[in-house]
Parts: C-alpha cells; sequence; structure tokens
C-alpha cells in the first residue's frame, strides 16, 4: 500500500505560509486551519533559529536538502541540528524543513521517518543519505491519525518549498527559476567562454582584484576550492585543496587534466588532497567544480561569498 503519495490528487486546501515577526523573511512556518501539522522551513544558516521556535519543540521530523537530502527525526531539534553542525551528515546543507506536530510520539516519528525516507528515494530527486529504514506495517484503524497526517503533507511541503517528494514538480521547479533568472546572472553561463578547454596560466591582471569580480566556495568531504568570476572568465585559485582521486569520476578528461597539472608542478600532494600552486583559468564553475571535486558535480555546488 502507497501511503504517501505526493503526486495524488487533493483536495482544495487553504495554506497559511507565516514569516515570524523580528526573524528573516527566509523563515517561513506553513500551516493550514485543518491540520495540527507545522512545517517549518529555513536556509540552514539560520536553522538555529528555527528550531528555537516552540512549535518544534517536542517531537518531529527534520529534512536537510543540499545535493543530497537527508531525513531524520528527533525529539530535541535543537540538540540534533548542533550534532549535524559539529559533524556534517552530508556534503553540504543549504536547507532544512521540519515537520512537527501536538499529537507527534516517538513511535508516530519513527514511522514517518522510514516511510518519507522510503518516498524520497523512489522520487529520485536527490541522493538520500542514511542507512535503509523498515517502513512498519500499518493498520488503517490503529494508525488512522498516522495516515491522515501522511495525506496531509504533500501541499504543505509544498507550500514549504520541499520539492523532495515530487520530481515532476522538482524539475519544473527548477525550469521557472532558470527561465526567471537573467542569462547573464546563470550559473552554467557564468564565466564561460573564455577558455574552451584545458585550463590557462593567463588570464587579466587585474580580474582577482576588480571589485565587479564575484567569488565561490566549494566545501564538501573535506575539499576546500575558491574560484573568482568574472565576465567570461573563471579563476581556481591557488591553494584550492581538491581531492585526492578522481577515480569515482566518469570524466575520463579530468584524470587527464589533473595529471597534466602535475606535471607542470601546478598540483602538489597535501596529505590525502592535492593542493593547487596556482591560479588557473578553466572554462566554467562546472568545470572547476569537476575538476576540483574528482566527480561530476554541477556548478551548483559552488556558494557565492
Amino acid at each position: 500500500m502507497n501511503v504517501f503519495d505526493p503526486t495524488a490528487p487533493v483536495a482544495p486546501t487553504t495554506l497559511h505560509v507565516c514569516t515570524v515577526p523580528g526573524l528573516p523573511a527566509s523563515m517561513r512556518i506553513v500551516t493550514t486551519p485543518t491540520s495540527t501539522l507545522a512545517i517549518g522551513a529555513a536556509p540552514w544558516r539560520h536553522a538555529r533559529r528555527l528550531a528555537a521556535l516552540p512549535a518544534f519543540s517536542g517531537a518531529c521530523l527534520y529534512i536537510l536538502t543540499g545535493t543530497e537530502a537527508r531525513i531524520g527525526k528527533t525529539t530535541g531539534l535543537a540538540a540534533r541540528l548542533r550534532d549535524h553542525r559539529r559533524a556534517m551528515p552530508m556534503s553540504r546543507i543549504d536547507q532544512v524543513f521540519v515537520i512537527a506536530s501536538s499529537g507527534f510520539g516517538s513511535d508516530t516519528i519513527t514511522a514517518l521517518e522510514a516511510i518519507l525516507t522510503q518516498a524520497a528515494r523512489k522520487a529520485g530527486v536527490m541522493p538520500v543519505v542514511g542507512a535503509p529504514l523498515r517502513v512498519p506495517p500499518l493498520d488503517p484503524a490503529r494508525d488512522r491519525h498516522l495516515l491522515h497526517w501522511l495525506g496531509e503533507m504533500p501541499p504543505l511541503l509544498l507550500g514549504a518549498g520541499c520539492t523532495l517528494f515530487d520530481a515532476d514538480f522538482a524539475s519544473a521547479a527548477e525550469r521557472m527559476a532558470d527561465a526567471a533568472t537573467p542569462p547573464e546572472e546563470r550559473p552554467a553561463t557564468i564565466g564561460s567562454g573564455a577558455i574552451r578547454q584545458g585550463w590557462d596560466e593567463s588570464f587579466p591582471n587585474d580580474l582577482l582584484r576588480s571589485p565587479a569580480t564575484a567569488h565561490f566556495v566549494l566545501e564538501r568531504g573535506g575539499l576546500r576550492a575558491q574560484a573568482s568570476v568574472s565576465g567570461p572568465w573563471t579563476v581556481l585559485r591557488a591553494g584550492s585543496l581538491l581531492t585526492g582521486s578522481t577515480e569515482t569520476s566518469d570524466q575520463i578528461g579530468v584524470s587527464r587534466k589533473r595529471a597534466r597539472l602535475r606535471e607542470r608542478g601546478l598540483l602538489e600532494p597535501a596529505g590525502s588532497f592535492q593542493r593547487l600552486t596556482r591560479d588557473i583559468a578553466v572554462p566554467s564553475l562546472t568545470n572547476g567544480a569537476r575538476l576540483a571535486s574528482g566527480t561530476n558535480a554541477p556548478s551548483t555546488v559552488w556558494r557565492a561569498l
């Protein structure tokens, strides 16, 4: 029995999307008059503030999203998020969503964690980290409240901006965001064109000092790379730490480029990583991300400084 289907038709629902006085507008709480559910959403940098709200002080579920996703349960959200800040459970966290209800208990959130984790993996919007969880058998009479909450969640989650469970909606949302972004501001086109392939040690002298230059950082799995972008130029900065191996990459070109960089003395060992010894111009942020991570990482893994 599919007890959680975000793509199923739903009855008309009135959603209340509220900001919290005194807190950033990027934090919001989504509710509906017909449900005890409350869903909070915030950028990861504001997760502490979200966890401090009374609505999320008891048993709840949380969803972390970035290039991957993680779904968890807790009866102490503030402490759990502190633990995740100390030991990141995934390579990058951009957003946190919290699902709570005054009717939640420990058994409820345990079952919901397994059900939502399974649903997220099935949707395939992004990889879901964590061990597979066994979905418990549900009885329509005994578990009527849990089943009711599962039926209420999809529009609330979408209202909060969580598209993890609906691949079609997630793809449409990405297309809409891309269409609304001026071409010169899209990550895929920023910093593209000056270098067609490979790399170049020569680029405009004042590029790195110009106030018009944008600066980015990529941090995942211990690596830390920096890039600067101006017009058609993308420069991967000296001192960037790259992964030590490209064995996980299916791009042969990445391995070959790294080998040539080592031959030229532009990459040197740095513990389990490799350090770039001087600034080099590369074709794009996407190319720089793949060179740094040894994977098919997209340009969206870069964070603007």
